[in-house]
């Protein structure tokens, strides 16, 4: 997976993007954790966009002195897809699901002793299912997840990825939320 050295004490941080990580990544920080950044998020489509968001995301572990390990081997999107398929409207539930298990076990094999994720931070993400979801892993894998509520950095992490010039995406991720930013421009607003 490429994990840098972490100490037992580590929380490992599942990261969706490198705006999302900026101020998460701060925080933690300044709180005296060590944090190992892990990049899994085989719901993001298309391949470009995923590399988009990795690049980011590196760029910031380079910037703040955080390590990032980066599944890119383990990149699927037919795994989100499969778990999503006629449960559309209910995809959100299972991608933290998918994402946060594969994070737990990424804790769990680095030693870190918990683990939190990037999710976390945005106001546009369901905290309840978030927290559920990671909990949910825990208590499966064994390590503990971290819930914390990381949206009061959302206005300094846009200022800074702006600042940093990241790539900001422009959509969740996955292939329902990019079809629902175009939706209005095909004249289907609930479909």
């Amino acid at each position: 997976m490429g994990a840098a050295s972490v100490s037992a004490g580590s929380l490992l941080v599942h990261a969706c993007c490198g705006p999302c990580a900026i101020t998460v990544f701060q925080d933690l920080a300044a709180g005296g954790t060590d944090i190992l950044g892990f990049y899994y998020n085989p719901n993001i489509h298309p391949l470009t966009e995923y590399l988009r968001r990795r690049d980011a995301l590196a760029e910031v572990g380079r910037r703040m002195g955080v390590a990032v390990a980066f599944a890119d081997s383990e990149y699927d999107p037919a795994l989100f897809l499969r778990q999503a398929a006629f449960r559309e409207k209910d995809r959100c539930r299972s991608c933290y699901e998918l994402r946060l298990d594969r994070a737990a076990r990424e804790a769990r094999a680095t030693g870190c002793a918990g683990f939190t994720t990037t999710l976390l931070y945005s106001k546009y993400q369901d905290h309840a299912a978030i927290r559920e979801a990671g909990e949910q892993a825990a208590a499966v894998h064994g390590v503990p997840f971290v819930y914390r509520d990381f949206r009061p950095g959302w206005d300094e992490g846009v200022r800074l990825s702006k600042e940093w010039e990241l790539y900001r995406q422009p959509y969740c991720g996955c292939i329902f939320s990019e079809f629902e930013r175009y939706r209005k421009k095909l004249g289907r607003a609930g479909a």
